[in-house]
């Protein structure tokens, strides 16, 4: 009989993961040859990327900054500033000495000695304040650099307070000096580093108007969650959960009872409690996924070409490759084991099959696929489709798919605007976590089944 013409086996090559599957069942051996009823090749891309899955998974949805919102934001900042300024000027007024203190230490000097140094406090000239202490008392130019450092502080707060109604731009600066200011008397005025903290508030929230007033207002009911290093404002006014898109490079995220308002650089996703990846993502899913029939596989791992034949027809695979039998027909898979041990042939049932290398030349074992989704990061349950089923992972859980055939697993990466496929021809554990390219939902393959981790910090 003369055979058929030889056919590839695949129309693809599929990518292999690179785990090796557990529970291998060796098929039982049979002689003999069958009629072909043919092949039937995998189809590729029949994945519908748009098939939304039964449930949803969450990401947080940043609400776009209105013109109105932006103006009530203003308001509300600039509230915030003058109380926290209040504040600051409280706490100096009580650390710094005033007129009468200054001249109390005067004893001794002439008339106009002490009529220059009130001239020089009033006018709050530090300059004039160093050479009228220092003319009054030659004996004591430290006392005079110190009287001329505090005046200085009063200089700056003066000015800060004058710009807050204004000259509202250059506050940033302002409060750039006050701190400077207060910083040279730290070493002869301990209590002065009371006023640090206030400090440091009056900044962020001079900070913030700044982002504010840059921002361009948009329109709609959800902006776009900014991806990468970007500003992270925790509002101690705004419930948590909420997220506002400052600009392209700064998030207004709810803080509401969890402490004061703090301001750093970080990803927006993380800083919404989500579990950030860094790797790369499982590859999609190509061709028809298989839930019956045989699967037949030359994993790449073999670097070797299999001939072998199908109920009677001549197949040739290359390592990487795998063939489709449907469902409903007897299949006898006959091939020589090499190595001089002879020929081997196989009755297959529905499953999956691996060409493997063995102390007895190439033998076919049955594959079983294992796959732990692991959850165990995230504060949500995450929601995908199985086999057609609905599969739930809970919140800092895990779950666990078994199969005869390779796992395909589908889900929304986030509020319904993306669906994807991911499968997965290997055993082992799978992190669910979000993508730090693009902040969306994703599947992330184990180095020897350790979750990745994004802690490393480095020039801290």
């Amino acid at each position: 009989m003369i055979r058929k013409q030889l056919l590839v086996a695949m129309a693809a090559i599929l990518a292999m993961g690179s785990g090796d599957a557990w529970g291998q069942i060796a098929a039982p051996p049979i002689v003999g040859n069958q009629p072909s009823d043919g092949n039937q090749a995998l189809r590729r891309n029949t994945v519908d990327p748009a098939q939304p899955v039964a449930m949803v998974n969450k990401i947080t949805s940043p609400m776009p900054l209105t013109a109105s919102e932006r103006d009530a934001a203003l308001t509300a900042v600039d509230k915030h500033i003058a109380e926290s300024l209040t504040l600051v000027k409280e706490k100096l007024n009580g650390l710094l000495p005033d007129e009468l203190a200054v001249l109390a230490k005067t004893s001794g000097w002439t008339s106009d000695h002490q009529q220059a140094l009130v001239t020089a406090l009033r006018a709050g000239d530090p300059t004039a304040v160093y050479e009228a202490y220092a003319q009054g008392n030659p004996k004591d130019s430290a006392g005079a650099e110190i009287v001329a450092r505090q005046v200085d502080v009063r200089r700056m707060l003066s000015r800060l307070d004058q710009n807050v109604e204004k000259s509202q731009a250059s506050l940033t600066q302002d409060v750039a000096d006050l701190d400077k200011a207060i910083g040279k008397i730290s070493a002869t005025t301990p209590a002065i580093n009371e006023v640090t903290p206030l400090v440091d508030t009056l900044r962020n929230w001079v900070r913030v108007r700044d982002f504010v007033e840059k921002a361009t207002p948009q329109k709609g009911a959800v902006a776009k969650l900014p991806a990468g290093k970007i500003t992270l404002i925790h509002d101690p006014g705004t419930p948590v959960g909420t997220a506002v898109v400052i600009g392209d490079n700064a998030l207004l995220i709810g803080n509401q009872g969890r402490g004061p308002l703090t301001i750093e650089m970080g990803n927006a996703a993380e800083a919404l409690g989500l579990p950030i990846v860094t790797g790369t993502p499982i590859n999609e899913a190509e061709g028809e996924e298989v839930r019956e029939g045989i699967m037949l596989v030359n994993p790449a791992r073999t670097k070797t070409t299999m001939n072998y034949n199908v109920n009677g027809t001549h197949y040739v695979m290359e390592a990487g490759m795998a063939q489709r039998l449907p469902a409903g027909t007897e299949w006898v898979v006959e091939y020589d084991r090499g190595q001089n041990y002879g020929p081997a042939a196989y009755t297959l049932g529905p499953g999956t099959f691996y060409f493997t290398a063995s102390d007895q030349g190439m033998q076919l074992f049955e594959q079983r696929f294992d796959v732990t989704l692991d959850n165990s990061q995230s504060n949500q349950e995450f929601n995908a489709l199985v086999a057609g089923e609905n599969f739930v992972v809970p919140a800092h859980g895990s779950r666990t798919i078994t199969s005869k055939y390779p796992i395909v697993i589908k889900y929304d990466r986030g509020n319904g605007s993306a669906f994807v496929a991911r499968s997965m021809y290997f055993s082992g554990n799978v992190q669910v976590g979000v993508n730090s390219e693009d902040n969306l939902w994703d599947l992330f393959p184990t180095n020897d089944n350790q979750r990745e981790t994004t802690k490393l910090k480095l020039f801290r």
